[in-house]
């Protein structure tokens, strides 16, 4: 992982007050280990899945990313991921389970949903 992309997680989740390692394991999860920041991922109902959290298209240009600055559009106190969070109800305090919740159904306390019927993975997101 480059340092860019490092300091990129921990200033992202310093603004959102959320455990720096929680971000990075979810975004190392969404980018298959790769940390890619445009890494592609699944095709849903919302197009192609890129970026560190697998932004759809709609939510790639909701959110700012800018896929020839990827990293400094995902990333920082203002970049889209931590928009992403804030718009979808992240507080802070919240933990791994809430966060993930976030990014894989939309808002806190939805483990139990599947994006499968979206073209995400089989299974709750617990």
């Amino acid at each position: 992982m480059s340092q860019d992309l490092a300091a990129g997680i921990l200033e992202t989740a310093n603004a959102l007050g959320m455990d720096p390692y929680d971000l990075a394991t979810i975004i190392s999860y969404e980018t298959a280990g790769t940390f890619d920041p445009r890494k592609a991922g699944p095709t849903t109902q919302w197009g192609q899945h890129r970026g560190l959290i697998q932004f759809g298209g709609p939510q790639a240009r909701e959110y700012g990313v800018d896929w020839s600055n990827p990293v400094s559009s995902q990333l920082g106190a203002n970049g889209a991921v931590a928009n992403y969070f804030r718009k979808n109800g992240w507080v802070q305090g919240m933990g791994m389970v809430d966060a993930y919740s976030i990014v894989n159904a939309g808002g806190p306390n939805l483990q139990h949903r599947t994006d499968e019927n979206h073209g995400g993975a089989r299974g709750p997101v617990a």
